[in-house]
């Protein structure tokens, strides 16, 4: 019987019971301006983790409306050796704005330097986002991300199911627009939750 039942075991095929998480967190694509001259000094992608990567790794950006969450293919982080926030405020401590920004991210102990993947394999939010803009007429954008190359641009609702089976929810809490609370993100897959803040841009 053990030798029939370990024979089965075998020949199972892998299925998303043993496959890994995939890994949450957050996108900000950074300008960094001189407070003094006003001048563009660094465009840069950075992508904070709810854990540590193992390998270099495919991104999709997510944005809650509410009723819908629209999908941002895609981002890649290559360089896997975390990133130093303090070392990143000092490098670029001449923004104001930038360090104390980052200083207010909450929740997500790993920074990656990330960029953007090949524009081959954008979909059509990410065309709509980054198409046409180049670093001088560029804009600040932040979003929640995921582990893994998504196969949609718009999905109703709040919930989705990954290419390996893995169950996620995003969901978003905005400020009230009279108080200076951070928007606050909240990742359940496959019922573990990943609660991160940030900063409105802006503010």
């Amino acid at each position: 019987m053990k030798i029939v039942f370990a024979l089965f075991f075998l020949a199972v095929p892998m299925t998303p019971l043993f496959a890994a998480a995939p890994a949450a967190g957050l996108w900000e694509d950074v300008l960094v301006v001189d407070d003094h001259t006003l001048q563009l000094i660094s465009h840069r992608h950075f992508i904070f983790t709810d854990r540590k990567l193992a390998a270099p790794t495919v991104f999709t950006a997510l944005k809650d409306f509410g009723g819908e969450i629209d999908a941002f293919c895609c981002l890649e982080v290559q360089d896997t050796n975390p990133l130093s926030v303090t070392e990143i405020e000092k490098k670029f401590s001449s923004d104001h704005d930038f360090v104390q920004r980052f200083s207010q991210i909450r929740g997500l102990p790993y920074m990656y330097e990330a960029k953007l993947a090949k524009r081959e394999i954008w979909n059509d939010k990410m065309l709509l986002l980054k198409g046409r803009r180049k670093d001088a007429d560029d804009i600040p954008f932040s979003a929640p991300v995921i582990a893994g190359r998504l196969g949609f641009s718009e999905i109703a609702g709040n919930r989705f199911t990954t290419a390996d089976g893995h169950q996620v929810e995003l969901k978003t809490r905005f400020p009230d627009k009279n108080r200076q609370r951070p928007l606050l993100h909240r990742f359940t897959v496959d019922g573990k939750r990943t609660t991160f803040s940030v900063p409105v841009l802006g503010n």
